[in-house]
């Protein structure tokens, strides 16, 4: 049985701005792209489904590796159409952390919260491990 210690969800919003046509021309390219990329970081059991004005993806990833993360949305940043905005969730199956990336301006920024039961300790002021990004995935502080 194959392991999987990574689900991915993703959520592409489509601008109201749009028509119809082109709308589905976007959405077209756009699932052709995602597709690619995914299958270049090796996920498994992709599902893109359109739904009105947004994109929902799923699948899953044998590791949870932030190199990996961010090498997916540099694929994205540079493919996704500026009207259309995105976020990608990274969770470790063993719900010890996430990851968010949102897509916005040709560049994405990336969120991490430790969700892992030391985090949740009953009794004890949770202090989630946020981790921001500015929008080329650079540490605001230039780290």
């Amino acid at each position: 049985m194959a392991k999987h210690d990574c689900e991915v969800f993703g959520h592409m919003l489509y601008s109201s701005e749009l028509s119809y046509n082109e709308l589905y021309a976007i959405e077209a390219d756009l699932i052709d792209e995602l597709q690619a990329a995914l299958e270049r970081i090796n996920a498994e059991h992709i599902d893109l489904v359109g739904l009105g004005d947004a994109l929902r993806m799923q699948c899953v990833l044998t590791d949870y590796d932030e190199i990996v993360f961010h090498e997916l949305c540099d694929a994205v940043a540079a493919f996704l159409p500026k009207k259309v905005q995105g976020r990608l969730l990274f969770v470790h199956k063993d719900l010890s952390i996430v990851h968010l990336y949102c897509f916005m301006d040709g560049g994405w920024k990336e969120a991490a919260v430790d969700i892992s039961m030391k985090a949740c300790r009953i009794g004890e002021e949770i202090e989630p491990a946020i981790m921001r990004t500015d929008l080329n995935g650079e540490l605001p502080d230039g780290g």
